[in-house]
């Protein structure tokens, strides 16, 4: 079992290029979407316990998609979080449908899309960078405090480890669309990427 708090400064240097790829793929999906260009930011690396993950969230109230990730086994391998602030939700689900205002069955509908399309583009260049096989669940929308989203899924992380890697970064747009992304990796998923590091 990898040891979360001994990590080396080139260990946490892969798993953020880990992060950069799976980002990038995910920002791609989006400027097809959109038709528009996508910018993200340099994927941030956090390693704490568990119990103090929800610090690491926004406290605004977002619309999130929440994604669980397993392998051909059907072992979960850890959850991806995604969170659109409210403001650029709506953009995105207007700008699509080239519409000011959308009915709330519709616009949760679309950001379930969005969320999809951005997870398995996630999925398929993380899994292709460290040569496994990951697959996404179907999305679950929410619209709350990020918190509110995670604590059961931190509570049955808890179960398998006291501390948790969190991979974090942000896509946004020329029409100051702003999307964050958050994978939470379970050990044996954590364990999987730790593995790229020997072949370096």
């Amino acid at each position: 079992m990898t040891d979360l708090e001994n990590l080396s400064e080139v260990e946490l240097d892969v798993l953020k290029e880990l992060g950069n790829i799976g980002t990038g793929h995910a920002a791609t999906s989006l400027s097809k979407l959109l038709n528009k260009d996508v910018y993200l930011s340099v994927p941030r690396v956090k390693i704490g316990e568990i119990k103090n993950l929800s610090r690491e969230f926004i406290g605004d109230i977002v619309a999130g998609v929440i994604i669980a990730l397993q392998d051909l086994e059907e072992k979960k391998s850890g959850y991806l979080y995604i969170m659109f602030p409210e403001e650029s939700a709506r953009k995105i689900a207007g700008d699509l449908f080239g519409m000011d205002e959308l009915d709330e069955e519709m616009y949760a509908s679309t950001i379930m899309e969005v969320g999809n399309i951005l997870s398995s583009s996630f999925c398929d260049a993380s899994a292709d960078f460290m040569e496994i096989i990951l697959l996404p669940s179907p999305p679950s929308f929410a619209v709350d405090v990020p918190t509110a989203v995670i604590d059961s899924v931190v509570s049955q992380m808890a179960k398998n480890s006291n501390h948790i890697i969190l991979f974090e970064t942000s896509l946004s747009s020329e029409s100051n669309i702003q999307i964050y992304l958050a994978l939470l990796p379970e050990t044996c998923l954590l364990d999987d990427m730790m593995k790229i590091l020997g072949q370096l």
